[in-house]
């Protein structure tokens, strides 16, 4: 963690100390004195920085905990967390860049990896094709206001899905360039969800400075006539994102089908 600059406060301007206090916080989370995970100074140690009274600085803490940029932690402090960290329905087949922005938040991706593999036994049943078929493997790390979020590796059938091959993932989503072609455009999903300790590659991606617990989710992806389109493996920090799970009765009823879907790639 950097020093951040320590500017005086101005107690002869119509503005608030408390507000002046929030912004000074606001500026040095967002340029990393203070990152993502990382406490900022104690009640105490603000109060003697900037002169003021106890409610002044609770004060400022507290409007920054409202908007999402900071979280009380009982054995850490006051911590800095992910701006705007929604609810994310569990259901919902919106794509993830969209719900960033719907977030109020600036969402990034980066290609890592994109190639064409043979597929092995095991992702040839995945993908319900000929083991030794074509398979395009992409590799994707996803940020939220330039903090790594999401890591996201997929696997399609080249032979029906090359199509994408002609697209830029770096801006645009997995989900709409499948869905510019009726029958790859996902309308399900299978998928299972856990959650695990972060692996080494994961510390690395995430640029964690403290273990970080991980959302992993195993989906296939289906089309209208229920063929697999993809299958992708999603790995999300968990202190960054939560996923709502709407459960309605009936679903053990073979004949109820509901979609079940992931935030859309």
């Amino acid at each position: 963690m950097r020093q951040g600059t320590i500017p005086g406060l101005d107690k002869s301007s119509p503005i608030p100390l408390y507000f002046q206090l929030e912004n000074w916080l606001l500026e040095e989370i967002k340029n990393g004195t203070y990152p993502v995970g990382q406490c900022i100074p104690p009640e105490s140690r603000l109060k003697e920085m900037f002169g003021v009274s106890r409610t002044t600085v609770r004060q400022a803490i507290n409007k920054l905990i409202e908007s999402g940029r900071l979280a009380r932690n009982g054995t850490k402090g006051t911590i800095v967390t992910v701006p705007g960290k929604k609810s994310a329905s569990i259901r919902s087949m919106e794509p993830f860049n969209r719900q960033i922005v719907r977030a109020g938040q600036v969402p990034r991706t980066e290609v890592l990896k994109l190639q064409i593999i043979q597929a092995d036994e095991f992702l040839a049943e995945k993908l319900q094709i000929s083991p030794g078929s074509r398979v395009i493997s992409m590799f994707r790390r996803r940020f939220a206001d330039d903090v790594a979020v999401m890591t996201l590796q997929s696997f399609l059938p080249y032979e029906t899905c090359s199509f994408i091959l002609d697209h830029d993932f770096t801006w645009e989503s997995l989900y709409e360039v499948l869905s510019l072609k009726e029958d790859r455009k996902p309308y399900g999903v299978k998928q299972s969800v856990e959650a695990q300790f972060p692996t080494s590659e994961d510390v690395k991606l995430f640029n964690m400075e403290t273990v970080k617990p991980i959302l992993s989710f195993e989906c296939q992806d289906r089309n209208a006539a229920g063929e697999i389109v993809s299958y992708n493996l999603l790995r999300y920090r968990g202190d960054c994102m939560r996923f709502e799970v709407d459960v309605v009765e009936g679903t053990a009823d073979r004949s109820f089908c509901p979609l079940e879907a992931v935030e859309r790639t």
